[in-house]
C-alpha cells in the first residue's frame, strides 16, 4: 500500500491538471498528479487497432488567447504538434484558425507536458478526507495521499462526488450553481477501411445532419499512414439515446450515416463511450478556489468546452493556488 505526502494533489491527468502541475512545479511547489486511467490526457486521446491510430476524443487545437498560444508554440518547435489545417471547413471558422494536432495523435501534447511530473495512473481515488490543515486521498487499492492543497480536474460531476466523501460542507452557497453544470454525453465509432476515405478538407468533415456530427480521417490527418481509419463522433442526442445499446447496435447505424461520405469499405469498428464530453453551461469563472480549504476545482466545466477552455483552466488554478490571499 503506498502512502505518500505532497505540497499539491491534483486529481486528473487531463489537459487542465497537467497544465496546473507542470506551472505549479515552475514556481517551486511539489506537486503530484493522480489519475484513474493508464494513459494521460482525459479526451485527448488516441488509440491504436488493428495497424491504425485514431483520435478518438478531441479532435484538434486552437489557440485564441497567448497563453495558450505560448504553450503550443513551444510544442510545435519540439516537434510534438503540428498544423493539420488552417481555413475554415465548409466556412463554419471564416477567420481560419490553424487546427493543430499530436504529430502521432493527441495524446502527444499530454506527453509532452508531463515528461517532468510525478504523475501515478491506474490510481483512482475513491474517498477524501480534511482536517484543519490537509486533505487526504485514498484510492481503491488502499494507497493514501497527503497534500496541503488539492485540486480536482476529473469532469465537474466526478469531482463533486469525490467531494460528498468527505461529508463537509465545502462549497457552501456555491453548491447549487456547481451541482447545476450538466455535460453532453459523447460516442465514437473506429472504423478501419480498405482504401482512401475520400473526405475532403484534409479530412476534416463537420456535419449538422443526425446522428453524426463528425468524420475525421487519421491518415489524411498523418497519425495513421500504413492502415486506413476514421473516427466518427455522434451527436448528443444519438449518444445519450444509444448511451446503453450494444456496439452491434449503435456502430452500425453510425457507420450507414456515414456511408454517403465514405468511397471506401469498413472492414473493422470499434465504438468507445465519453461520459463527459461538452459542458453545456460552464461555470462564470476559470476556475473555483477555496483557499482557506486548500481546494480548487478547475476543468473544462470552467473554461469552457474547448482543449483551450479546460488548458486556461488548469493556468487559473495554478494561479490562484499561488496567490492564496485572493
Amino acid at each position: 500500500m503506498m502512502k505518500k505526502s505532497t505540497q499539491v494533489l491534483i486529481v486528473g491527468a487531463g489537459i487542465a491538471g497537467l497544465i496546473a502541475a507542470r506551472e505549479l512545479k515552475r514556481n517551486g511547489y511539489k506537486v503530484l498528479v493522480l489519475d484513474k486511467g493508464r494513459g494521460l490526457g482525459g479526451r485527448m486521446a488516441t488509440r491504436r487497432m488493428g495497424g491504425a491510430r485514431l483520435d478518438h476524443g478531441a479532435q484538434f487545437m486552437t489557440t485564441r488567447q497567448p497563453a495558450f498560444a505560448a504553450i503550443i508554440d513551444e510544442a510545435l518547435a519540439a516537434g510534438v504538434l503540428r498544423t493539420w489545417f488552417q481555413h475554415g471547413v465548409q466556412d463554419r471558422d471564416p477567420a481560419g484558425h490553424p487546427r493543430y494536432c499530436g504529430v502521432h495523435g493527441m495524446t502527444d501534447l499530454p506527453k509532452y507536458l508531463a515528461r517532468d511530473l510525478e504523475v501515478l495512473g491506474s490510481h483512482r481515488v475513491c474517498t477524501l478526507r480534511r482536517d484543519a490543515s490537509r486533505w487526504q486521498a485514498e484510492v481503491t487499492d488502499g494507497g493514501l495521499f497527503e497534500a496541503e492543497h488539492l485540486v480536482l480536474t476529473a469532469p465537474l460531476p466526478q469531482a463533486l462526488e469525490l467531494l460528498a466523501t468527505t461529508e463537509l460542507d465545502l462549497l457552501g452557497a456555491d453548491a447549487a450553481g456547481l451541482q447545476a453544470i450538466e455535460y453532453d454525453k459523447g460516442l465514437a465509432t473506429l472504423a478501419l477501411l480498405d482504401g482512401p476515405s475520400g473526405i475532403p478538407h484534409a479530412g476534416a468533415l463537420p456535419l449538422s445532419t443526425a446522428p453524426l456530427s463528425w468524420i475525421g480521417d487519421n491518415t489524411q490527418k498523418g497519425i495513421s499512414p500504413a492502415v486506413s481509419a476514421v473516427t466518427l463522433h455522434a451527436d448528443a442526442a444519438f449518444a445519450a439515446k444509444y448511451w446503453d445499446a450494444p456496439d452491434s447496435v449503435r456502430g452500425p447505424l453510425m457507420l450507414e450515416a456515414a456511408a454517403p461520405y465514405l468511397q471506401s469499405n469498413v472492414t473493422e469498428y470499434s465504438c468507445h463511450r465519453w461520459g463527459f464530453t461538452l459542458p453545456k453551461n460552464p461555470w462564470h469563472a476559470p476556475c473555483y478556489h477555496r483557499p482557506e480549504m486548500g481546494l480548487t476545482l478547475a476543468g473544462d466545466a470552467f473554461g469552457g468546452p474547448r482543449v483551450e477552455g479546460a488548458a486556461l483552466s488548469g493556468l487559473a488554478a495554478a494561479k490562484a493556488l499561488m496567490s492564496p490571499s485572493k
